[in-house]
């Protein structure tokens, strides 16, 4: 409590709430204090101080569930230092969690808060290792349409658990027992009642499980379980047979073995090692094979092994099931009779599917050479469909309903879908699903599975300024606050629990820097140092229950304060401009005559608008609206047709270089035309990524769809996300430019009637980042567990 105690001797003067709670905490009114933080708490995100004050004053009181969600947010955040973690470990030990505690307590001593040392040398010595035994089957099954423990009916409410840190790519897991078990604590307090994991994670993981779990045996947090696996070599039309059947099963058999506590696994690149120990077997209630299997690799399979079928110890392929999925029902039952022969015991079962290979056809989604073939007799010079890695999206399928049990076997069998609302194409266009296209979609897959448990193991929607898809009914691939993720993302739950599913696992835990759009990948360069930055443009950085962002990242609402020790690039009689920089976001700050002009140069070249002065960017804001442009040749596009009206299309230039000018808008084409099987079409969808929109974020949360907020007395903030700007890499100051993104000394500025500013920022190799509670977590808490 050091920094407390520090806080309390000096008598800081902080706002009036955290003052009057210091004074009250010194005094031992630990009720007041509470009083007198109740507004702040009831934010999405409170300040620190206020949390640490909070959370002793619930121990010291007796409060020990509510402290512990308190310090699980300090914690599960990165946030309180070793005093957040010294604070979660007192509750733990109070709670009778002598090895959660020691977990935290270690942390905390590694931190260098010595109060943890008396502590953590007071707790019992860790329990001895008890022997494996054979077991009796858990009491888990999946059937009549639904999972079940023992005789309960169990409806899945649950998480993905993507654990990669900014700065880190997947397989870069974190260490710590106490952060992960943080983040159990958090989402078992949000009501979720399952975790899922892609791979195997740290043995860290599993212990924070067991332990959890032990602490809250009557709701404890079951495990979906997943067996990872890449496509064989050659972009999956290598051959899934022979050896790398093999390292797939090994990979299975070493999950199950970690499961139960029985592994010792020695580094390897990819892939989680160490010394497994905890048996979370009693916990887990489903198994899950492989990922999202591209239909390429799967027609691929089907070519090579016609005919293949399989009929085994507890699992056999239907008599009409493809040979990929009687290879998945071979995988499914090896790995099955490798945990009854080992452990004695068995669990539900499911490999992972999408509704690109849904067993449903839609007329909507046209293969390749059906919309050729269309678009030809219509007299469109359209080129033929090239071979190689055609993503086909209802050409190919997977049948989860074509795997059973063997007669008399205890195997039970689940489906899961990842199913989000705005892919593929049909999900947007087939007319037929509308009104309440996912719902619809929903019911439509459920009966088809007849009394298979029908599980949507992802779900959700990110809260990112660029929209990679667009959905008729608003549920787009992105371009959501944070609030609005919120709404969304429990209306989808609201779809799925009102169908009767076996349940939903929302994704995912955290926003994650490393993830890849289609339509904004291509802008990230090098690979390599993708984590190292956040790209607000790409949904698929932020899908999180916990928003990733920059480290003191300013809050866009128009004022002055926090760019106080923000030097002047241009300061003179009647305005001024600041610029500043994080691994987010291009920063100005703005006083002067409306409405601004400013262009901006990064790259050789671009519109000469001063002596010595191309500009590739031209940036315009007024109080209704704004727009970015950007010189024609940096634009990375060029707009085509097959000579026919209707046919045009946005083709992707590659690396480019600027000319003279003019301007052009930035246009992008999430929605490609299509064209289905009865010949209707579709037609594409352009939007303006420049176009900048005025707006705040919420207090505690974040609208990055808002670009710039209006202050008092003509006050000017916006922000403007790197990749809008072709940044391809801010760590390193590397912009777009052909052959290859070149490095930059910084961004130049011109407003009319001064000199061009220069502006540069530090380079870094680890990105300072900050965590936090979205509003997504607290609208599903509500939903949930009832709580406000």
């Amino acid at each position: 409590m050091r920094l407390i105690s520090l806080l309390l001797a000096l008598g800081l003067a902080w706002a009036s709430p955290l003052e009057e709670a210091r004074t009250l905490y010194r005094k031992g009114e630990m009720a007041g204090v509470l009083a007198r933080l109740d507004p702040l708490l009831k934010g999405y995100d409170p300040p620190e101080e206020a949390l640490l004050l909070a959370g002793f004053a619930q121990y010291r009181m007796g409060k020990l569930e509510e402290a512990l969600f308190t310090f699980s947010r300090l914690v599960g955040t990165l946030k309180g230092g070793g005093e957040a973690l010294y604070g979660f470990g007192l509750v733990l030990r109070a709670l009778g969690d002598p090895e959660g505690a020691r977990s935290a307590l270690d942390w905390a001593l590694r931190q260098g808060y010595r109060e943890a040392e008396g502590i953590l040398n007071s707790l019992p010595p860790p329990p001895a290792p008890t022997p494996k035994a054979r077991k009796a089957p858990p009491p888990f099954r999946a059937e009549k349409g639904r999972f079940w423990v023992g005789d309960t009916p169990f409806q899945v409410q649950g998480v993905n658990l993507g654990v990669a840190l900014p700065g880190r790519f997947p397989a870069e897991f974190p260490e710590e027992e106490a952060l992960y078990r943080a983040w159990l604590e958090l989402l078992s307090a949000m009501g979720a009642n399952a975790v899922r994991t892609y791979t195997l994670l740290p043995p860290a993981f599993y212990r924070a499980l067991y332990h959890h779990n032990r602490l809250h045996r009557d709701r404890p947090l079951y495990l979906f379980q997943g067996v990872w696996t890449e496509l064989p070599e050659e972009e999956g039309y290598g051959d899934w047979e022979g050896p790398f059947l093999e390292k797939f099963l090994l990979e299975g058999r070493e999950v199950l073995d970690a499961l139960h506590g029985n592994l010792n696994r020695p580094p390897r690149p990819g892939h989680a090692h160490g010394e497994y120990t905890a048996d979370v077997s009693p916990w887990v209630l489903g198994l899950l094979a492989g990922r999202e299997f591209e239909p390429y690799s799967v027609e691929a399979y089907h070519g090579r092994h016609p005919g293949r079928t399989y009929r085994g110890r507890f699992l056999e392929a239907a008599a009409n099931a493809s040979p990929f999925e009687a290879y998945l029902a071979e995988v499914l039952d090896r790995l099955a009779t490798y945990e009854w022969e080992a452990y004695g015991t068995l669990r539900p079962l499911g490999f992972v599917n999408w509704p690109t290979l849904d067993p449903l056809r839609w007329e909507s989604e046209a293969s390749h050479q059906e919309e050729y073939a269309i678009r030809r007799a219509r007299g469109e010079k359209v080129e033929p469909p090239k071979p190689g890695f055609l993503h086909e999206e209802d050409t190919v399928t997977l049948d989860p309903a074509h795997l059973k049990p063997a007669p008399g076997s205890p195997v039970t069998l689940f489906a899961a879908y990842h199913v989000y609302p705005y892919y593929p194409d049909f999900l947007v266009n087939e007319r037929d699903l509308a009104p309440g296209r996912y719902r619809h979609y929903l019911a439509r897959l459920k009966a088809h599975h007849g009394g298979m448990p029908l599980l949507i193991a992802e779900f959700g929607l990110p809260t990112s300024r660029g929209i990679a898809h667009f959905h008729p009914e608003g549920l787009h691939h992105g371009g959501f606050s944070e609030p609005e993720q919120g709404e969304k993302v429990l209306a989808l739950w609201q779809d799925i629990a009102s169908l009767d599913l076996a349940g939903g696992l929302v994704f995912a835990l955290m926003d994650e820097w490393f993830k890849k759009n289609w339509l904004f990948a291509p802008f990230e360069w090098p690979v390599d140092r993708d984590p190292l930055w956040h790209n607000v443009l790409d949904p698929e950085e932020n899908y999180g229950l916990l928003a990733a962002t920059a480290k003191g990242a300013f809050r866009l609402d128009g004022r002055p304060d926090e760019w106080e020790n923000v030097p002047f690039l241009l300061r003179e009689e009647g305005r001024f401009l600041k610029a500043h920089a994080d691994p987010e976001y291009l920063w100005l700050l703005y006083r002067g005559p409306w409405p601004l002009r400013l262009h901006l140069d990064t790259v050789p070249g671009g519109v000469p608008v001063a002596e010595g002065f191309g500009a590739e960017f031209y940036l315009e804001v007024e109080a209704q609206g704004g727009r970015l442009w950007l010189e024609k040749g940096y634009y990375p596009f060029q707009e085509l047709d097959y000579g026919l009206p209707k046919t045009e299309f946005l083709h992707f230039l590659g690396p480019t270089k600027p000319g003279e000018g003019p301007f052009v808008p930035f246009i992008l084409e999430p929605n490609r035309r299509r064209t289905g099987r009865d010949g209707t079409d579709y037609p594409r969808i352009l939007y303006e990524l420049g176009n900048l929109k005025p707006g705040q974020d919420p207090e505690g949360a974040r609208d990055p769809t808002a670009d710039y907020a209006l202050g008092e007395g003509g006050l000017l903030e916006i922000r403007i996300p790197w990749g809008l700007l072709l940044i391809a890499d801010p760590s390193r100051r590397l912009a777009w430019y052909a052959p290859e993104p070149i490095p930059i000394e910084g961004l130049r500025l011109f407003l009319p009637g001064a000199p061009p500013l220069t502006f540069t920022w530090p380079t870094w190799e680890e990105p300072a980042f900050s965590l936090r509670l979205k509003p997504l977590y607290f609208r599903l808490r509500e939903a949930w567990r009832g709580v406000p």
